[in-house]
């Protein structure tokens, strides 16, 4: 028989090398998939809350014909019932397009609307729907001046062509726009504006 070939143990110390490799490589590619759902998870919320916005819309909308017939010229900002804020006069923005409390051209500085004061419009699937609208007119209130100091649309004259015919003008558009928070899960919020006329 020959002689055994004395063992060094040099084997044994690269598999545990390729091992450990492994083992590093399994927990980046766990940390990335897991990563992976979280993100698609967030922006699955953050799309939900972009839906939830429409009911805001269509509550701000809902609201425009009592707000023309009894507080045109009033702001309502209730804190416990209601449904949403409302001011007469157009509001100057803050740098990211969001309405503020100070009417535009007014002094002083713009303060930020205070959401958690806002009514809730709606809630769904987690989402909190909430909704600010202002006339788009330069104040002070009451605006009487529709034309000159209000974004409008007034009618066109119409009717026949025949001497001393009837004209027909059209009734004044006004424009409101109609700002609406969603707070949903995971801190998601979502900021969409519309413009609606009445």
């Amino acid at each position: 028989m020959g002689r055994m070939k004395k063992q060094s143990g040099v084997v044994l110390f690269i598999a545990l090398i390729v091992l450990v490799a492994l083992t590093m490589a399994g927990i980046a590619l766990v940390r990335s998939v897991d990563t992976s759902n979280v993100i698609a998870g967030n922006l699955a919320f953050k799309q939900s809350t972009l839906q939830a916005a429409d009911l805001g819309v269509e509550a701000a909308a809902g609201a425009l014909p009592t707000i023309v017939s009894t507080t045109l010229d009033s702001t309502v900002t209730p804190t416990g019932s209601g449904t949403y804020w409302y001011y007469p006069t157009r509001r100057e923005d803050d740098a990211n397009g969001v309405p503020t409390t100070k009417e535009y051209g007014a002094a002083g500085a713009a303060t930020a609307i205070n959401w958690s004061n806002v009514p809730t419009a709606s809630t769904t699937a987690g989402n909190t729907v909430q909704v600010v609208i202002d006339r788009l007119c330069q104040g002070p209130p009451p605006v009487t001046d529709i034309a000159g100091k209000c974004f409008a649309d007034a009618g066109t004259g119409g009717g026949t062509k025949r001497g001393h015919g009837t004209q027909f003008s059209g009734a004044t558009t006004t424009y409101y726009r109609v700002t609406v928070r969603v707070s949903g899960p995971r801190n998601t919020t979502s900021m969409v504006q519309a413009v609606l006329n009445r």
